[in-house]
């Protein structure tokens, strides 16, 4: 059990440490939750102060522990609770409940939150039919006029492919230097080459852009510099995620919310604004 105990430390010390390190838009930048502040103290105002977080992402939590709305969480992970515990500048008490995001219903009753909130909750649905039973549960669990702020990544609108990032490294490093100007390019192409989109079931599989990159380091197509510039360390694990294009993620929605707004990332830069919206959506 210590040793268990010592591995559980270790673990959750690394992935804050990660966590750290992750840059937005990949997680939520103060703009970004500036933004999700002005549409919480609206619900707060006009409706009541429960809230329930999907997952446990430190930044949202702090807003609404500033703002005295009363929270749950519903993750997964109560290590990966624990973990961004640790990230926290507010603290707060939190109900916590260890779950699926689709199966909140059998956690709460019908009509008990005010607001439901998260940040690239939908992306993390491993495929398409999760959707349905996701919105599904989360119009139950809201109140009557109840409102669902989520961050939503959405698929490429270009097609970038991995041979063009490199022929770009390789002809503009200085462009890489640049961590918005990276990310972008980064995404485009993780989002659309087909070599890790699969445009079919709208999955990305997260690493296998590094994965690519990693075989042309090997067989020394790119120099280890080129390899450095065009990946991030912290995708080199498996991960699939889904991105939908912004349409097809629209026509879902509208058969269980209104979209009453979205709101592209509120930093002009195509890294932001290109692939990741707020959406603001009230219960029919």
């Amino acid at each position: 059990m210590e040793k268990e105990a010592v591995n559980k430390k270790v673990w959750q010390e690394g992935y804050t440490q990660t966590y750290a390190k992750i840059p937005p838009p990949f997680v939520p930048s103060k703009k970004h939750i500036a933004a999700c502040v002005k549409i919480l103290k609206s619900i707060k105002k006009k409706s009541g102060n429960k809230a329930l977080v999907l997952g446990c992402t430190p930044a949202i939590r702090d807003c609404l522990a500033k703002i005295k709305f009363k929270v749950t969480l519903l993750e997964f992970s109560q290590n990966m609770v624990e973990t961004m515990n640790g990230l926290r500048k507010i603290e707060s008490k939190e109900k916590i409940i260890n779950g699926l995001w689709t199966e909140a219903t059998k956690y709460f009753l019908p009509k008990t939150f005010d607001c439901v909130i998260g940040h690239a909750v939908t992306n993390n649905l491993v495929n398409l039919e999760l959707y349905e039973q996701f919105f599904k549960a989360m119009k139950t669990i809201l109140k009557s006029g109840g409102e669902l702020i989520i961050t939503v990544t959405n698929a490429s609108p270009i097609l970038q492919t991995a041979e063009s990032v490199i022929e770009k490294c390789k002809h503009r490093p200085g462009y890489f230097k640049s961590l918005n100007n990276k990310i972008y390019i980064w995404e485009s192409c993780a989002y659309s080459d087909p070599r890790f989109y699969n445009k079919k079931e709208c999955t990305t599989e997260m690493n296998k852009f590094n994965l690519f990159l990693g075989e042309k380091l090997k067989n020394k197509e790119i120099t280890q510099k080129e390899y450095d510039l065009m990946t991030f360390d912290f995708y080199n694990q498996p991960h699939r995620v889904t991105m939908l294009p912004e349409k097809m993620f629209d026509r879902l929605v509208k058969k269980y919310f209104i979209i009453v707004k979205k709101i592209k990332e509120p930093v002009k830069h195509p890294a932001f604004s290109k692939f990741y919206t707020i959406y603001q959506l009230r219960k029919k």
